[in-house]
């Protein structure tokens, strides 16, 4: 399989690489493997602690220092293509829209567990087909340990 290696903070070099091997694997018919070398910044998961076997202050300069959303952002500001107040303004609209979203998830019903089942393969195989059936007997008999009523079950 072919396979290439990149800047994964460079937002640039990430949009060359990928414009790259989409051609490769178009012209080809073959997969590419991209590997993106970056700083994950974060924990992996709630119970992980990364600064057990890392400093606050390396991850603090990958964060401030090499970040791809910082780097992309001094390019833009460098170039005169973005400022501080845009990026306020922006920030602002996102986070309206963002909580605004949030709020109707919210009041919404919660997805129909049946979903899961759903667009997993092009057409459902027979055992995917038993587990929904299980499943629909298992609520159908047990529903009442569940809060049902907060989910969308049409």
């Amino acid at each position: 399989m072919r396979s290439l290696r990149v800047d994964g903070n460079d937002f640039f070099a990430v949009y060359k690489a990928v414009s790259e091997a989409r051609k490769v694997a178009i012209e080809n018919s073959c997969p590419v493997l991209i590997e993106l070398m970056t700083y994950r910044v974060g924990h992996h998961s709630t119970s992980d602690d990364s600064t057990a076997y890392r400093s606050i202050d390396e991850v603090n300069y990958w964060d401030r220092e090499d970040s791809p959303v910082g780097r992309l952002g001094r390019y833009l500001a460098k170039n005169n293509l973005w400022d501080t107040e845009q990026d306020n303004t922006y920030a602002k609209e996102c986070r309206k829209e963002i909580m605004g979203a949030f709020n109707l998830a919210e009041s919404s019903l919660k997805p129909s567990p049946y979903l899961v089942f759903d667009d997993v393969y092009d057409e459902q195989s027979t055992q995917l087909k038993e587990q929904r059936d299980q499943m629909k007997r298992h609520l159908a008999e047990y529903g009442e340990h569940y809060n049902l009523d907060e989910y969308d079950l049409d």
